[in-house]
């Protein structure tokens, strides 16, 4: 699983080359302070990165980063498509164990899955 978060640290003035970024399938989030000063060439052909994909370095938006590394309903798209079918996997094995010793209730499933960065899935420890 591919993730590609950019965070510019610095204030000063950003230089990046034109071209650094330019159709990269894989970048999710630009957090920049002048955030705008980005947009344009610099990210084009990314399809992961959208309209609301380069912003403002805020607290709100480097969370917004962390919270790309794991999965979530939000994220499960992102994930390679083994990763998507080992998640689905583990729902269906907690609905079997439903109503048994083993049983949880799907919520925690859920925050248990949340807690595993995306390219940790499935891998054995």
């Amino acid at each position: 699983t591919w993730l590609v978060v950019v965070r510019f640290l610095s204030h000063d003035p950003i230089h990046v080359a034109r071209d650094a970024f330019i159709d990269c399938n894989h970048l999710s989030l630009v957090v920049a302070p002048r955030a705008s000063e980005l947009v344009g060439t610099t990210f084009q052909g990314c399809p992961l990165l959208g309209g609301a994909g380069v912003v403002e370095d805020t607290a709100t938006n480097r969370r917004r980063a962390v919270d790309l590394q794991y999965w979530g309903v939000r994220t499960h798209q992102l994930c390679s498509a083994p990763h998507r079918k080992w998640v689905r996997t583990v729902l269906l094995v907690a609905n079997r164990l439903r109503g048994g010793a083993l049983s949880l209730p799907r919520e925690m499933w859920y925050t248990i899955l949340e807690s595993i960065r995306r390219w940790e899935l499935g891998r054995a420890q």
